[in-house]
């Protein structure tokens, strides 16, 4: 495939592999192809989320009932290729509305239509750096396709913390109970088996560290202070968390990127809808909107003017 921007996002359609149900509000969607363009950890897919426009006719129309027209923008949860050559991509969905209702009903067989690689992805460092990725409910799966990534490049300074409202909520199975003092173990299934330790946390101390990411953050921080190695963090999650996260770094001279969550729309630059601030000097109020979907969704903290 030629390397123009034009070619390197499609559209196709994917036959469901498998689904699971990692926790009780999330399932796990695995799509099997036979060729997509290069993708990277922090880039995201825009998923038809419903059939074809006129499968499902209302009584009297041709409009389907209840079915979104917009696609739904998912980030890539993982991605490997078969010994065949098939590319495996998934995707990780929580039921709250019609369209993710509709995902959630998917089941091995039918097809799913989907369009990308979107998006900015995250800039992974040379080997040497501390890496730590925090991810918080529906902001873990593209820090898990970045587990298997760093994996696949030989990095082994690599931490994981991972949080969620409770037990019930988390989307990503567990090899063993992880510790409630917060301390990383390996107690969570990463993509290609990617041996690296994890800390995980709970609003409600359902299991793990009772508290929140940055919490786990902070005990890393002080396992780490005889290490002068320099250290970035890779950040996803709601829109608070990410705040403490970006304060937490800086505070602390870490470097940090930060994928964020907005709504888009189209997923290419078109719609306007997921535009966000950041730093301009050259603009008297010191910022100008970004589109999430293209110049983002993962920036540099420093970059993002809300932050």
């Amino acid at each position: 495939m030629a390397d123009s921007a034009a070619q390197r996002v499609c559209t196709v359609d994917a036959v469901v592999r498998c689904t699971f149900a990692p926790c009780d509000e999330h399932i796990t969607i695995e799509c099997a192809l036979r060729s997509f363009p290069d993708s990277s950890p922090g880039q995201f897919l825009q998923l038809r989320c419903g059939d074809p426009v006129g499968d499902h006719p209302a009584q009297g129309t041709s409009w389907p009932v209840r079915q979104p027209f917009l696609r739904r923008p998912f980030s890539i949860a993982d991605r490997w290729t078969d010994d065949d050559g098939s590319q495996h991509l998934v995707v990780i969905s929580r039921a709250i509305g019609v369209g993710t209702g509709w995902l959630d009903r998917l089941r091995p067989g039918q097809v799913l239509n989907l369009s990308g690689p979107f998006g900015r992805p995250f800039r992974v460092p040379e080997r040497g750096t501390s890496l730590v990725l925090v991810g918080g409910g529906v902001g873990i799966p593209p820090l898990l396709y970045l587990a298997r990534r760093l994996q696949e490049l030989g990095h082994e300074d690599v931490t994981v913390i991972f949080g969620a409202t409770t037990r019930n909520l988390f989307p990503v199975p567990l090899t063993e109970e992880p510790r409630a003092d917060g301390t990383p173990m390996c107690c969570v299934r990463l993509p290609g088996n990617a041996p690296y330790a994890a800390a995980v946390t709970t609003d409600d101390g359902s299991f793990g560290l009772r508290g929140v990411v940055t919490d786990a953050l902070a005990i890393w921080e002080r396992s780490r202070q005889s290490q002068r190695s320099s250290t970035t963090v890779f950040a996803c999650g709601p829109e608070g968390m990410l705040r403490a996260v970006a304060g937490r770094t800086r505070e602390h001279g870490f470097a940090c990127q930060l994928c964020i969550e907005r709504t888009m729309g189209c997923g290419f630059g078109t719609c306007l809808s997921c535009v966000t601030r950041v730093r301009d000097p050259s603009r008297d109020p010191g910022w100008r909107w970004a589109l999430t979907c293209s110049d983002g969704p993962v920036f540099e903290r420093d970059a993002l003017f809300d932050y």
